[in-house]
């Protein structure tokens, strides 16, 4: 009785264990395919390459001169690279049947997968009990490779590959995919170093012959290559690759596709290389490679980078991808950017960025000079020129200090944080009166704070265009005092579209002064100011026109055809256009310049705003002219060496790296009117719309039509 009820216990523990471990197995593979179903959906698809070129994707940029793009980047190296076409059917038989025999010999009877050859891969990677020479990808799973150069050691690149490979084989024949194999696939190098794509190139590289006219044992050499392409070729290592070609065609005897005299005669046949001398004697006018070299810089410019980067940022939002697998995506092949660059405007950047001759050499204290960078665009937030350093471009997808380096803007915030807000919700305008001094010790601070650039207090009140031309700190202080840091904020970062972190910048010192937590790129930075040149209308920079799917012909990103969004008034816009003039104008009104004087130009209208960062580390101008919003940093790039730019003037600096080249530029660009605003006298002394009591001290100034709609005195 006892051994039956223990007999019945373990009965029904086994039973429970059992029914347990069936239903985790069933949940396990309902997440398993629920996880497979997902990838499959995410899993970017792969498309066949052209074969009469390396898979590559390109970059165009406009000549200015022909009016024309012109290829100046292209991922796949084809200097010293030789790929030639050829059809399927121009192939023997024996020849296909060498590289399904050895690289997939169930290659017409699975869907992309063989899941028996996979099984027997990834046993063997532990215990070795298969007698095999074969990886566990299919030739669909090594084409999809070749294309996308996807060669991570990691599982989760396996699923993609088999998500990928599935598919692939849902949209191509096997004699498709078996054709743009044989095409793609990396040969090695001949004896020249010619790296060798494709068969053809292959039998003419290696044999001196047309891949038509190889022989069975000549074919099995080349279906030995694949397994390693730098080791198993026929003149890296003769002897590894005739123990491969052994192995081929004894698997081609094998799976009845040679007969026994057949397999015989091959094993038998001495084969040739072009490297031996024998065959040299033999066949001296013997097919040859003719490589060709492409005039293409090794190293990228700044544009390219800057596009590159841009197209990454593209595949990185469209895929849920890292920057560094959606440019690794780009350098897989399958597109062409096209780019709003102008090569005049380029090369002069280059030009005057290749020294030091419009910049000081200050060194800081581990040695390293000041370093700079700049960005050119125009009104439709399209890049025209950039550079990311000082001197001569060395690597390629380097540290650009246009795109990447974030720093406080200092003053040149101001006009996008409380002067911007002010003037658009009315709490200011041209002439309202303040005073400079700063707020009370225990208002923001413990002491008084803050301190002007100048270190100076002068206790005066004066208008907001005099204070905004000397950008007197103590003012924009007590606007953000008046405002209130969150609607500034809001203003800068949602109408401006200027990067702040909310955690750190929703502050006052951010806010009037430009000490961030981070701080914006310049080229956020100067994208911002677009709005001021442009009646208010934002554009988001870019420095790609177009980019397409060179293998569906889709167009991803296209620029052509413009959208604006409206993010301030025209009123407000064409008011600070004004105010920037006024700060940048050598001989205003009242005989004293502002800080943006040094970049005024001859023929064109610069409106503009410098910054300058705390202990003088960092210099900023940003400048407008009718054609181009531009923007300029100079300063120490480890940001260690304080007073690194003391008494430099980043508006000069501007004017001598662009500012000249704007100047000489043909165009009837002006800026947009506002027929909502007028110009009027104010009194200097109440900074009210003058009339006949104040006669000797007003000046003009520039008021939205509701504010100055009596206008009592039009000098």
């Amino acid at each position: 009785m006892r051994a039956k009820k223990i007999l019945k216990s373990t009965l029904s523990i086994s039973l429970s264990v059992f029914l347990t471990f069936i239903i985790f197995a069933a949940v396990a593979s309902i997440a398993v395919a629920m996880y497979f179903m997902r990838l499959m959906k995410n899993t970017p698809p792969v498309y066949l390459q052209d074969t009469d070129t390396l898979p590559s994707s390109y970059i165009y940029e406009m000549n200015s001169e022909t009016g024309k793009y012109d290829m100046v980047y292209s991922t796949s190296d084809t200097s010293k690279g030789m790929k030639i076409a050829i059809s399927l059917s121009e192939l023997p038989e024996y020849t296909k049947n060498a590289f399904i025999c050895t690289e997939d010999e169930r290659f017409y009877n699975h869907e992309g997968v063989d899941y028996r050859r996979t099984f027997t891969a990834f046993i063997n990677e532990f215990i070795n009990i298969y007698d095999t020479q074969h990886g566990g990808s299919t030739i669909t799973q090594q084409l999809i490779k070749n294309i996308t150069s996807d060669d991570e050691q990691s599982w989760q690149r396996k699923l993609r590959e088999i998500c990928r490979a599935i598919n692939f084989e849902k949209n191509y024949t096997k004699d498709q995919i078996l054709e743009a194999y044989l095409n793609t696939i990396y040969f090695g190098q001949d004896e020249n170093g010619t790296n060798i794509y494709g068969i053809e190139a292959a039998s003419i590289g290696y044999f001196g012959k047309k891949a038509s006219q190889l022989t069975i044992a000549e074919s099995a050499s080349l279906a030995a290559i694949p397994q390693n392409p730098y080791w198993k070729n026929p003149i890296t290592d003769y002897a590894e690759n005739q123990g491969r070609k052994e192995y081929s065609l004894r698997k081609m005897f094998e799976l009845g596709y040679l007969s026994s005299e057949e397999y015989e005669n091959a094993l038998n046949e001495k084969v040739l290389t072009a490297n031996m001398q024998e065959f040299k004697d033999r066949y001296p006018d013997h097919l040859t490679l003719e490589t060709k070299e492409e005039n293409l810089s090794l190293i990228n410019s700044w544009t390219v980078d800057t596009a590159i980067f841009e197209f990454a940022q593209y595949l990185e939002n469209e895929y849920n991808l890292s920057e560094s697998k959606a440019i690794e995506m780009f350098n897989n092949g399958g597109y062409a950017l096209y780019l709003n660059i102008d090569s005049g405007i380029q090369a002069e950047l280059e030009k005057n960025y290749s020294d030091y001759t419009y910049f000081p050499k200050v060194a800081d204290d581990k040695g390293e000079n000041i370093q700079s960078a700049f960005v050119v665009m125009n009104y439709s937030g399209q890049i025209l020129g950039i550079c990311g350093s000082i001197g001569e471009k060395t690597t390629s997808l380097c540290w650009n200090n246009a795109t990447m380096s974030h720093r406080q803007p200092g003053s040149t915030i101001k006009p996008l944080s409380v002067y911007g807000y002010g003037l658009e919700n009315d709490r200011i305008t041209w002439s309202t009166i303040y005073n400079d001094s700063p707020l009370e010790a225990n208002t923001i601070t413990k002491e008084p704070w803050p301190e002007n650039y100048n270190n100076y207090w002068s206790f005066k009140n004066n208008s907001i265009s005099y204070f905004l031309k000397h950008s007197t700190n103590t003012v924009a202080a007590r606007l953000c005092v008046d405002f209130g840091p969150k609607p500034v904020f809001e203003y800068a970062t949602q109408n401006m579209h200027l990067d702040l972190n909310p955690a750190y910048d929703c502050d006052y010192a951010p806010l009037s002064v430009g000490a961030t937590g981070e701080g914006p790129t310049l080229l956020n930075l100067t994208n911002s100011y677009l709005p001021y040149g442009n009646g208010g209308r934002y554009c988001k920079a870019h420095i790609i026109t177009e980019a397409t799917d060179t293998r569906t012909k889709e167009v991803l990103i296209e620029h052509t055809a413009l959208e604006f969004e409206q993010v301030v008034s025209s009123e407000t816009a064409y008011i600070m256009n004004k105010l920037l003039q006024n700060n940048c104008n050598p001989n205003p009104p009242d005989s004293d310049p502002g800080t943006g004087a040094p970049a005024a130009l001859p023929h064109k209208t610069v409106a503009g705003k410098t910054g300058t960062t705390q202990n003088w580390r960092d210099i900023e101008f940003i400048g407008l002219t009718e054609d181009f919003v531009s923007g300029i940093w100079v300063g120490d790039q480890s940001g260690e060496n304080e007073d690194a730019m003391q008494s430099m003037k980043s508006a000069a600096i501007w004017k001598n790296v662009f500012g000249n080249y704007a100047d000489g530029y043909s165009s009837d660009a002006a800026y947009p009117e506002s027929s909502n605003v007028k110009m009027c006298y104010y009194c200097k002394e109440t900074g009210l719309l003058a009339n006949d009591s104040c006669p000797k001290s007003a000046e003009p100034g520039y008021y939205k039509s509701d504010y100055s709609v009596y206008c009592p005195k039009q000098h």
